[in-house]
């Protein structure tokens, strides 16, 4: 078996797959199985993966099933592609998460190897790096960031907003399992924070590269408050988290770190997890440490708890 077990989850995703896949089958370090579960495409994303594994036999098409897979959400979807992975391919030694739209650079999977190889096996360990940010026509328009995003980041800052996206990560296999094998990790919606989480808050080795590693297309019909003012984007953030998913899935990720890892994590977080998952609506608002990096962001999440959302 391969030393790197990538897992991609796909949705109607035919216009720009193929892409992505060949950039995969052209990485420097070649050493890898690449296992997509489709998450129940109605396009035709389904046979550009059959056809490019007929081609290439490091592709594994993850079925559910006898018939075509359900949809269950990105995230329980590349839980579900993660598990398969770690049940059926005892031999990998990373795991890495990869998304339908983007591109990778040619020695991506090298460098995560690279920077990981030094690291214990048994401790949790997590690769993220850098990357292009594109237009649809992966006409580049920037950089994710040229220093550590992980600087000043705090577990508890981690649990509220996202630091590294998914598609930048490399894991190891310790840490994969702990993620992954659990009866937990099927209902956890944002797959990157949850690995992020665990490998912060079990004290795990979290590298960062700054080199851009990956081409991000960002959608034009992506919904966006960039172009809004500071009045309207802080009016728009307060809508979307209001009356969206996010503080059902914050209060889900808590319970089930809590759970999982309550007994492995140190007294600081212990305390914070705690709180969190409790109902004492006033330990919350006023517990003294920051809970977002920026002023804007912790004055939005305080007015979330006073509102009893979290």
């Amino acid at each position: 078996m391969a030393t790197i077990a990538i897992v991609m989850s796909t949705y109607n995703g035919q216009t720009f797959l193929k892409e992505q896949i060949n950039s995969i089958l052209g990485q420097s370090f070649s050493d890898f199985t690449l296992y997509i579960r489709d998450d129940g495409s109605s396009d035709e994303t389904v046979s550009i993966i059959e056809e490019m594994a007929v081609a290439d036999s490091r592709i594994v098409l993850v079925k559910d099933g006898s018939g075509a897979n359900t949809n269950m959400g990105f995230g329980a979807s590349f839980s579900s592609a993660a598990a398969f992975a770690l049940n059926n391919d005892s031999e990998f030694s990373y795991l890495a998460f990869c998304d339908q739209d983007d591109v990778w650079e040619a020695g991506k999977l090298q460098a995560a190897v690279d920077k990981l190889a030094g690291v214990d096996a048994n401790a949790p360990a997590l690769f993220a790096s850098n990357y292009y940010i594109c237009d649809e026509k992966l006409n580049v328009n920037g950089t994710f960031s040229d220093t550590n995003p992980m600087d000043g980041v705090t577990f508890q800052n981690m649990f509220f907003e996202g630091v590294f996206p998914g598609f930048t990560l490399v894991i190891n296999r310790h840490l994969a399992k702990l993620s992954f094998l659990n009866d937990c990790s099927k209902d956890i919606y944002y797959h990157d924070k949850w690995v992020s989480l665990i490998a912060l808050g079990l004290g795990g080795r979290i590298v960062f590269d700054t080199t851009p590693l990956a081409k991000y297309r960002r959608h034009s019909s992506a919904a966006s408050s960039t172009n809004l003012g500071a009045f309207a984007k802080i009016k728009w953030r307060i809508g979307t988290v209001l009356n969206g998913d996010f503080c059902p899935r914050t209060r889900l990720m808590l319970k089930c770190f809590n759970q999982l890892f309550s007994a492995s994590v140190d007294s600081d977080i212990k305390q914070f997890l705690q709180i969190f998952v409790g109902d004492k609506k006033i330990k919350k608002l006023f517990y003294p440490k920051h809970l977002r990096r920026s002023p804007s962001g912790e004055f939005l999440l305080r007015l979330i708890i006073l509102l009893g959302k979290l």
